[in-house]
């Protein structure tokens, strides 16, 4: 059944994909971009670069959230170097929430990107002039894809890697269909009307403030959209402590904003695009606690087979090979049953963290991954 029911939601995701083909925006240096920082001494710099090499881009605005190592150093030199189309600012923490809202008091644009310190833009590409051709024909807020960097990367972000990009694709293709609007505008690839953004602030109530503003957004009225045509490439994590650290902050915060955003879970948004998501974890929760008590009375090699069923290698290797096709990494397709880790992950997390987040309100702190150096290949 749930075999069915994916191969429905790719087919909908490809009839969508072939019927609404939109061209890019040709509004060059059009669109400000507000780029958060705190503790980003590794990466900043090249951030900055290719975001000003963007020729979607006029300004980018990157605010220093208080950080404790050379964030603030770098920034410096950047500005030194960048002169007027890098505005710099410096505060004191307030998280990436705070962040967020005092860049837009620099904005001068009609429209802003809002993007991650860790994440690359490829600035050849004309991803953002996708996402403001959306902008342009009625969108308020638009979301892209936010794939892996695998620039100077480890094995756990090639495994990330091997269906991430396309699941991510199908799904929000899938949830802007049937529940009107993607589940979330990520942090790392999001653009918004300037207007829309100052009416609607991000807030720093949860540790998850795109998902809270996303769903504020829909529950408003406002003309929320998922762009498939623009993909950046934020940093994976390297350890699986780093792992658990985002995934129990991500896994919480949905958690958190179920509680918080009640009354819009028997909406179409809430009955096509949240309730789907935890249905899902209940559902698998539920299979692999069945499925492992039976196996374990049928021999040592049993879990082995629960883990690694062979409709779910076939599935996860078809993923994989859009995934290795557009890394142009073919190493991406054995690696790709693999990502059964990240389903095991989200399962501990949710029995450990997630549900007491949803009976509770409660989030534990905001915990940030290790970045590394990357270069552009």
């Amino acid at each position: 059944m749930k075999s069915l029911l994916f191969a429905a939601m790719c087919v909908m995701a490809l009839s969508y994909l072939v019927l609404r083909r939109r061209t890019p925006s040709a509004r060059l240096h059009s669109v400000d971009v507000i780029l958060p920082a705190y503790n980003e001494e590794v990466c900043l710099e090249a951030s900055i670069a290719n975001l000003l090499a963007n020729p979607y881009v006029d300004r980018v605005i990157c605010v220093n959230d208080g950080s404790t190592d050379r964030t603030q150093e770098i920034l410096a030199w950047c500005k030194s170097k960048w002169g007027d189309r890098l505005i710099a600012v410096n505060q004191a923490n307030t998280g990436k929430g705070g962040a967020l809202m005092h860049g837009l008091e620099h904005a001068r644009t009609a429209q802003v990107f809002l993007t991650d310190a860790d994440t690359f833009v490829p600035p050849d590409e004309k991803g953002l002039g996708y996402l403001l051709a959306e902008i342009e024909t009625g969108a308020d807020a638009v979301g892209g894809i936010p794939s892996s960097n695998l620039m100077n990367a480890g094995m756990l972000p090639y495994i990330r890697a091997t269906v991430k990009l396309p699941m991510i694709a199908i799904k929000r293709t899938f949830q802007q269909l049937t529940g009107g609007a993607p589940f979330i505008i990520s942090g790392a690839c999001g653009m918004f009307r300037t207007d829309v953004l100052r009416e609607n602030p991000f807030s720093d109530r949860t540790k998850v403030e795109d998902l809270d503003l996303t769903w504020t957004l829909v529950a408003r009225g406002y003309r929320v959209r998922h762009c498939n045509q623009c993909i950046v490439f934020p940093q994976e994590c390297n350890s699986i402590v780093d792992e658990w650290k985002r995934w129990r902050r991500w896994i919480v915060g949905f958690a958190v904003c179920m509680r918080l955003h009640a009354p819009l879970l028997f909406s179409r948004f809430g009955l096509f695009s949240i309730l789907p998501m935890f249905a899902v974890i209940l559902i698998g929760l539920a299979a692999y606690s069945t499925t492992m008590a039976r196996a374990s009375s049928h021999g040592a090699l049993a879990p082995l087979f629960v883990f690694f069923p062979l409709i779910w290698v076939a599935i996860v290797s078809g993923i994989a090979s859009i995934s290795a096709l557009h890394h142009r990494k073919l190493a991406l397709v054995p690696l790709a049953p693999f990502a059964i880790i990240y389903v095991l992950l989200s399962y501990a997390i949710w029995t450990v963290h997630g549900a007491k987040g949803l009976f509770t309100g409660r989030e534990p702190a905001r915990d940030k991954p290790t970045r590394y150096n990357y270069v552009v290949e």
